[in-house]
């Protein structure tokens, strides 16, 4: 009954009119990263995560997937609205920043961060170290391929005497096939949009910090150890919002 009535009022006299709104995707540096897109709705309006129940020009129901689409190499700059069919502009700009982009921001306040509680405990802030911070990043990519302390090649950096260590972290999904995910609720680290919708490197940063100062004494301890001179941080971002976190200490004269 319910198909019928949406087919004699699409047919009829009641048919609102069509309505469209073209959504163009750039980068937070201008770049155009792909073809515009134009949705055409003439009932409900469109989802930017997740899909939309709407109808066609043809009057038949169906789903569409949202107008924030993931575009490799990139992760959404600003969470977007969801627009009903009375509210959709005719046109709109979704922006992303570049992963690597992203990870270099995030990582300069997370180790602020861990620099600045290790001052209140006594202790010396890290150094940075340039070779070290190449090490890290590697070690952020190799964790898609595999999570675990022991590398694809076998190697450790937590092996005993080898003058390094490391700890990770892994943030989940953020925009799923369904939209946004909830999945952490406020636990361990993920991907943090402030209230006015842009990503926050610092708010993010925290949500790695604190899981690493506070889910266990071993990770703390590494955190707060004495013996390491240098430190450097990398997270290796995807397109969804997800991102694996590698954290590496280096003692003074350890071998390269």
């Amino acid at each position: 009954m319910g198909l019928s009535l949406v087919g004699a009022g699409v047919l009829g006299n009641t048919v609102e009119a069509a309505k469209t709104m073209t959504v163009n995707y750039v980068s937070t540096t201008g770049q155009q990263l792909r073809a515009p897109i134009t949705y055409t709705r003439v009932s409900n309006g469109i989802n930017a995560f997740g899909t939309t129940y709407t109808y066609t020009t043809s009057g038949y129901p169906n789903t569409q997937s949202g107008y924030v689409k993931t575009i490799k190499g990139y992760v959404p700059h600003k969470v977007q609205q969801n627009y009903t069919y009375q509210s959709m502009p005719s046109s709109l700009t979704v922006k992303y920043i570049k992963e690597s982009t992203l990870a270099r921001k995030v990582e300069k306040q997370y180790l602020k961060q861990i620099n600045a509680y290790r001052v209140t405990k006594g202790l010396k802030a890290f150094k940075h170290r340039a070779s070290l911070k190449t090490k890290a990043i590697v070690r952020s990519k190799e964790l898609w391929t595999k999570l675990s302390h022991v590398r694809p090649n076998g190697q450790s950096y937590n092996s005993s005497n080898s003058g390094y260590a490391e700890v990770m972290a892994v943030l989940p999904t953020y925009f799923t096939s369904y939209g946004i995910s909830t999945y952490n609720s406020g636990q361990g680290a993920t991907i943090i949009y402030n209230s006015n919708g842009y990503v926050s490197y610092k708010k993010t940063a925290q949500t790695a910090s604190n899981e690493l100062l506070t889910c266990d004494a071993e990770h703390r301890d590494t955190e707060l150890n004495n013996w390491a001179t240098y430190s450097e941080v990398a997270f290796s971002f995807h397109a969804d919002g997800s991102a694996k976190m590698a954290q590496l200490f280096e003692l003074a004269g350890a071998k390269e």
